[in-house]
């Protein structure tokens, strides 16, 4: 439907004359301040998003490091395992008593060698015994010796097993 050109005409007319007093005035113009103002929040956002995630995260890692056990108590529990395995293999009968004192001396040695960074598989007793740190290892294995080599012993392998699950757990 076409509109009538009498109602079109008072509208252009108004729209063609100019401003009574011949001045046009410009839209106000945003500021570039409110920009920087924009970006610069949601920097601030941002920062507080990632300063929050590194310091639960932080949180985080430190409960965690104090619940885990510690280097020492996982190398602990590791010969402890293979200690008892020893006695468990005994308690089946699938290991005799020598050979069982002689896998005890080797366990010990390496539970040293790996607590100290020192290899002590071949280092003699007298060695073992004059430090203060390996001497309960020294004097265990100075006990081992006489049923480990001798044809027959009447030291049993229980006692010895037991002995050394103590020098295991108080080792420090």
């Amino acid at each position: 439907m076409p509109v009538p050109d009498p109602l079109l005409r008072p509208a252009a007319r108004l729209l063609a004359e100019p401003a009574p007093g011949g001045e046009i005035i410009d839209p106000p113009q945003y500021s570039i301040a409110w920009v920087i103002l924009a970006v610069l929040c949601v920097l601030v956002i941002i920062a507080l998003i990632v300063g929050t995630l590194k310091i639960t995260r932080a949180i985080e890692k430190r409960i965690a490091y104090r619940l885990r056990p510690s280097d020492l108590e996982s190398l602990k529990a590791e010969f402890l395992r293979a200690v008892n395995e020893l006695a468990d293999r005994h308690e089946a009968e699938e290991l005799g008593a020598r050979e069982g004192h002689h896998e005890l001396t080797g366990v010990m040695r390496r539970f040293v060698g790996r607590t100290t960074g020192h290899d002590v598989t071949s280092q003699d007793l007298a060695t073992l015994r004059a430090d203060a740190r390996t001497r309960a290892v020294g004097e265990l294995i100075a006990d081992l010796y006489e049923p480990d080599f001798a044809l027959a012993s009447d030291r049993e392998l229980r006692e010895s097993v037991r002995r050394a699950r103590e020098v295991i757990r108080e080792w420090s």
